[in-house]
């Protein structure tokens, strides 16, 4: 009986050591709109049977690096849609935020604050999370590589969502960066 445990767990460090795992690739890229750099875009890899993406936000130079899975960077190999959106600037000094902003996670803080006035639940709880049978999880949201519901792209629409993007990249890159050229 120990020799078999024994031999599972070499086996198993084994196939661990191995690397069998999903290898990620670094995914570095520039968005352009009409050859203009396109700042402050969010930047969606969709894998072809949509179940899986893997994002990005352009910086002032339109440049960019894919994240996915918890901490991990890039992307598996594959060949992936393109969604690119961008914000329309929040009310009042008319900046473009995205969560790679360092004042992001306050200001989406501050939006809670306000949208629980009012509401039932612990200080600070999210009214959506109180929703009766939820059991605390977060309700579902739009479908993988689409702006959400009701949200307005400063880019052009065709290329908000996977199923109507034209774009297509395949990881790992042939290049680096790879350039994403969208036409209005």
């Amino acid at each position: 009986m120990v020799r078999r445990l024994s031999t599972l767990a070499t086996l198993a460090a084994g196939l661990a050591a191995c690397g069998c795992g999903v290898s990620y690739h670094k995914v570095n890229g520039v968005v352009k709109l009409d050859g203009a750099p396109v700042a402050g875009a969010t930047v969606t890899f969709v894998s072809e049977d949509g179940t899986k993406t893997y994002n990005g936000f352009t910086d002032d130079s339109g440049a960019f690096s894919l994240t996915g899975d918890g901490s991990k960077t890039g992307a598996p190999a594959g060949t992936y849609k393109v969604v690119l959106t961008k914000a329309a600037p929040l009310p009042g000094d008319g900046s473009v935020m995205n969560p790679g902003d360092p004042g992001y996670l306050k200001q989406m803080q501050k939006e809670a604050k306000e949208a629980n006035k009012g509401t039932t639940g612990p200080p600070g709880s999210n009214p959506m999370m109180m929703k009766p049978g939820m059991g605390g999880k977060m309700p579902m949201g739009p479908m993988p590589g689409g702006a959400p519901a009701g949200a307005k792209s400063l880019l052009p629409a065709q290329y908000a969502s996977a199923t109507s993007t034209p774009l297509t990249v395949k990881v790992p890159t042939e290049s680096d960066p790879v350039i994403i050229e969208m036409k209005k």
